[in-house]
């Protein structure tokens, strides 16, 4: 009798600990969130902007205390004339990340003016080795006013990876 109860108990015993490992789930290091914008921190989500508009996006970095490498950069989607996935010149960033924090990055048009049209930001997290660990994408619409096709040689992407940063 006194073996059955001890069976018995390893038996609840075995079958609770298997129940509290599936519940059991360790994070990892990722980007939680994009948010695209008119102001700084993109309080106010949207995906709507006239050509003379900074667009401005937030990466959120989440469930890490290690530094990272994120890079982010804008491509044209569906933009008359130009090549859709083809990143817009000077529109690409890459940082050092330290832990978790958002990572504030802002994007003028090349000359200063977007052309109509759809564009995607993709922000891609890799680890030291470089092997990728996440990525999120956005898109956002350049609509009205008058657009400029030219281009600048001057880097047009800035960012800042502080709590309350603002462009460069």
């Amino acid at each position: 009798m006194r073996t059955n109860r001890w069976s018995l108990a390893l038996a609840v015993g075995l079958m609770m600990a298997a129940v509290l490992a599936c519940n059991f789930s360790a994070t990892t290091a990722n980007i939680s969130s994009l948010k695209i914008g008119k102001d700084e921190e993109a309080k106010t989500e949207t995906s709507d902007f006239k050509p003379s508009d900074v667009v401005y996006a937030v990466a959120q970095i989440s469930n890490t205390s290690d530094s990272h490498k994120v890079k982010a950069r804008v491509l044209y989607d569906d933009v008359k004339g130009q090549d859709s996935g083809k990143v817009v010149p000077g529109l690409e960033t890459t940082l050092d990340v330290p832990g978790a924090r958002p990572v504030m990055l802002n994007f003028t048009g090349p000359g200063k003016n977007w052309m109509n049209g759809r564009y995607k930001i993709e922000v891609t997290m890799t680890d030291k080795d470089g092997k990728q660990i996440d990525q999120k994408t956005g898109t956002f619409t350049i609509a009205g006013g008058s657009s400029s096709s030219s281009s600048s040689s001057e880097d047009n992407a800035n960012e800042s990876s502080s709590e309350h940063g603002s462009g460069h």
